[in-house]
């Protein structure tokens, strides 16, 4: 059963070579806005790797940021966060992968003055060229316990 190979089936294997061909490189190449992944699906995204991000709380005002010159994978960067409440505690701090499970992990902070809170992190290396992480902080203030959530985008 040697079946030949004719001209509309050899027609056929090109077109569906071309098809895959150029979802292939839709898929990886052709990725030509410098957006985050959140940016892509309409999230409000404050980057607290390039800008202090500010959140508003039931009269309690937050701001954090994060400081690397440059952000690089495995290698550690500060962490600052300010609360306009000198009582309010830290109670957890750490890093999830956000846009990716990469497990969690301890960002480590210690208070400065009241009110500020500062310490060090590092990230794992990913696989993704972008990958969006959230350092999540779990405060108190006075008998409420509330969770905050920052995000940055880390690119290879």
């Amino acid at each position: 059963m040697r079946d030949r190979l004719t001209g509309p089936k050899l027609v056929q294997i090109l077109v569906v070579l071309g098809i895959l061909s150029g979802a292939f490189w839709l898929r990886t190449c052709a990725d030509g806005q410098d957006t985050t992944v959140l940016e892509k699906e309409n999230v409000d995204f404050c980057d607290i790797a390039h800008e202090a991000c500010r959140q508003h709380l039931d009269g309690l005002a937050i701001e954090a940021r994060l400081l690397a010159e440059p952000l690089a994978a495995e290698q550690p960067f500060r962490l600052e966060v300010r609360f306009s409440d000198p009582q309010v505690r830290v109670t957890r701090s750490v890093l999830e992968g956000e846009s990716m499970y990469m497990g969690t992990l301890p960002a480590l902070l210690e208070q400065g003055e009241p009110g500020h809170w500062q310490g060090q992190a590092l990230v794992g290396a990913c696989t993704e060229a972008r990958m969006v992480w959230a350092w999540v902080l779990d405060i108190e203030q006075g008998e409420e316990s509330r969770r905050l959530t920052f995000l940055f985008e880390l690119r290879r």
